[in-house]
Protein backbone atom coordinates (compact mmCIF):
# COMPACT_ATOMS: atom_id res chain seq x y z
CA UNK A 1 0.00 0.00 0.00
CA UNK A 2 1.42 3.26 -1.07
CA UNK A 3 1.79 5.88 1.75
CA UNK A 4 2.46 9.49 1.40
CA UNK A 5 4.09 11.98 4.29
CA UNK A 6 2.78 15.37 5.33
CA UNK A 7 4.06 17.70 7.72
CA UNK A 8 1.85 20.26 9.16
CA UNK A 9 3.21 23.75 10.61
CA UNK A 10 3.24 22.48 13.96
CA UNK A 11 5.74 20.26 13.09
CA UNK A 12 3.97 16.92 13.14
CA UNK A 13 3.98 14.45 10.35
CA UNK A 14 1.70 12.09 9.33
CA UNK A 15 1.04 9.64 6.53
CA UNK A 16 -2.34 8.69 4.80
CA UNK A 17 -3.22 6.34 1.93
CA UNK A 18 -6.31 6.74 -0.62
CA UNK A 19 -8.91 4.72 -2.33
CA UNK A 20 -12.05 5.17 -3.00
CA UNK A 21 -15.59 5.46 -0.68
CA UNK A 22 -19.02 5.01 -1.92
CA UNK A 23 -21.91 7.62 -0.52
CA UNK A 24 -24.95 5.22 -0.71
CA UNK A 25 -28.34 6.62 0.60
CA UNK A 26 -31.10 4.40 2.59
CA UNK A 27 -31.94 2.24 -0.27
CA UNK A 28 -28.09 1.11 -0.83
CA UNK A 29 -28.09 3.10 -4.05
CA UNK A 30 -24.56 4.89 -4.44
CA UNK A 31 -25.04 8.63 -4.47
CA UNK A 32 -21.31 9.54 -4.71
CA UNK A 33 -18.17 7.70 -4.83
CA UNK A 34 -15.47 10.43 -3.26
CA UNK A 35 -11.45 10.04 -2.39
CA UNK A 36 -10.81 8.54 1.48
CA UNK A 37 -8.37 9.69 3.16
CA UNK A 38 -6.99 7.08 5.69
CA UNK A 39 -4.84 9.19 8.15
CA UNK A 40 -1.80 7.26 9.94
CA UNK A 41 0.37 8.86 12.96
CA UNK A 42 3.79 7.44 11.48
CA UNK A 43 4.84 5.03 8.96
CA UNK A 44 3.14 1.96 10.73
CA UNK A 45 -0.29 1.80 9.15
CA UNK A 46 -1.48 -0.34 12.72
CA UNK A 47 -3.39 2.95 13.95
CA UNK A 48 -5.66 5.10 11.97
CA UNK A 49 -5.60 8.55 13.29
CA UNK A 50 -8.88 9.45 11.13
CA UNK A 51 -10.66 9.46 7.51
CA UNK A 52 -11.02 12.33 5.28
CA UNK A 53 -13.28 12.51 2.16
CA UNK A 54 -12.82 14.81 -1.50
CA UNK A 55 -14.78 14.85 -4.11
CA UNK A 56 -13.35 14.39 -7.52
CA UNK A 57 -14.26 18.07 -7.88
CA UNK A 58 -11.32 18.57 -4.92
CA UNK A 59 -14.15 19.52 -2.19
CA UNK A 60 -13.62 18.43 1.63
CA UNK A 61 -16.94 16.42 2.38
CA UNK A 62 -16.77 15.74 6.08
CA UNK A 63 -18.93 12.79 7.23
CA UNK A 64 -20.63 12.67 11.19
CA UNK A 65 -18.99 9.69 11.86
CA UNK A 66 -15.31 11.52 11.72
CA UNK A 67 -12.98 10.54 14.51
CA UNK A 68 -11.02 13.65 14.54
CA UNK A 69 -13.14 16.81 16.85
CA UNK A 70 -10.26 19.39 16.37
CA UNK A 71 -11.60 21.84 13.36
CA UNK A 72 -7.87 23.62 13.57
CA UNK A 73 -6.42 20.11 13.11
CA UNK A 74 -8.79 18.72 10.12
CA UNK A 75 -8.15 22.14 8.40
CA UNK A 76 -4.52 21.75 8.50
CA UNK A 77 -3.77 18.33 7.48
CA UNK A 78 -6.21 18.82 4.44
CA UNK A 79 -4.08 21.99 3.90
CA UNK A 80 -1.27 19.73 3.73
CA UNK A 81 -2.89 17.01 1.79
CA UNK A 82 -4.29 19.76 -0.53
CA UNK A 83 -0.06 21.25 -1.19
CA UNK A 84 1.00 17.52 -1.58
CA UNK A 85 -1.55 16.78 -4.40
CA UNK A 86 -1.21 20.00 -6.20
CA UNK A 87 3.06 19.46 -5.94
CA UNK A 88 2.95 16.55 -7.40
CA UNK A 89 0.17 17.13 -10.67
CA UNK A 90 2.73 20.02 -11.50
CA UNK A 91 5.82 17.80 -10.94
Amino acid sequence: MYKTEISLTDGNKYYYTISTFNVENALGIVKATLKEFTLYRTDDIGVIVCKLYKTDEGNWYDLPANNLNNPLLLTSIKMAIDKVMQTNLIA
